[in-house]
């Protein structure tokens, strides 16, 4: 009995985790759908703001502006992070 325990532990055991067939590439559209749902928030923001300054309501329409540009370069960095991470 001693033996199979000996056997057993000198197996090594070696695990590599993978995602089932085909869930990679269904997280992979859909973190570029929502990428690109942002990126399409940020373009809102950004004329949002642009219009509330012309329309007269400048303190708004440059929080929307700054929002709109904090927002483009954490979009631009946040893709880069997520790349490396997932690949």
């Amino acid at each position: 009995m001693g033996l199979k325990h000996v056997a057993l532990y000198s197996i090594p055991v070696t695990v590599t985790p993978e995602p089932p067939p085909g869930i990679g590439e269904a997280v992979s559209r859909i973190l570029s759908w929502l990428y690109w749902l942002a990126w399409m928030a940020v373009a809102g923001a950004g004329v949002y703001g642009v219009l509330k300054t012309v329309m007269g309501d400048t303190e708004e329409g440059r929080r929307l502006i700054l929002g709109a540009v904090a927002g483009a370069v954490l979009l631009a960095f946040l893709w880069v992070i997520i790349s490396a991470l997932v690949s």
